[in-house]
């Protein structure tokens, strides 16, 4: 039995029989930092589970603006609307550090979802923080580095703890700014005692102030 999927949240309502019977089918794969684990238009013929690193996923408008953006942490699921709905990928999907990602088939995916009740009620509640980090992340755009940064911080703290691991590149991707000014805001914040930083690490120190830079 796999200890990770059988304590998922979303996995916990499936018979042990259940997961074993499908555990050949679903794959646990490694991707380097930079890798794609699959690309906007790709058929959708799987979901996946983050297992550890970290994922941004991303739509690019017709003139390679960034449309749209979504960090995904340790045990969330990405890619289930696409297999849902029977359509191609509508974002790309890359590890922004090394990361172990499970692969459920499709089909898998589906028995689950039909024949357990809160497994289904679970993935339908991770669509919904999907969207709605999606559409905050998007709302952020226009405002200025601090705040996104401030608020990339805080989500990452909610499944990475505190103390983070975390390198200035990543949390430049993920706020849509350049390392340099990455660099910058976290000097600034680290000067004032809102977080210490190190070599691919970043420490909150207080998360009351950063949560009132980030509008919480």
């Amino acid at each position: 039995m796999d200890h990770f999927l059988a304590t998922h949240k979303a996995f916990r309502s499936i018979s042990a029989s259940s997961i074993e019977n499908a555990l050949p089918l679903i794959s646990l794969r490694r991707y380097k930092r930079g890798e794609a684990i699959f690309e906007e238009g790709n058929p959708a013929q799987a979901v996946y589970l983050l297992r550890s690193g970290l994922i941004k996923a991303a739509k690019y408008s017709p003139n390679s603006d960034l449309a749209a953006m979504e960090i995904i942490t340790p045990g969330q699921m990405f890619g289930m609307i696409a297999v849902m709905d029977k359509k191609n990928y509508p974002v790309s999907a890359s590890s922004l550090q090394d990361s172990e990602v499970y692969r459920i088939p499709e089909r898998v995916f589906t028995e689950f979802l039909e024949k357990y009740p809160a497994f289904s009620k679970e993935v339908y509640s991770a669509i919904g923080s999907h969207i709605r980090h999606a559409q905050t992340l998007r709302a952020l755009s226009k405002e200025q580095v601090e705040r996104r940064i401030a608020w990339v911080l805080l989500l990452l703290s909610q499944s990475l703890g505190k103390n983070m691991e975390l390198r200035r590149q990543d949390i430049a991707e993920l706020a849509a700014c350049t390392p340099e000014t990455a660099m910058r805001t976290l000097g600034d914040l680290k000067r004032n005692k809102i977080i210490s930083s190190g070599w691919k690490r970043v420490t909150i120190l207080d998360s009351e102030r950063l949560s009132k830079i980030a509008s919480f």
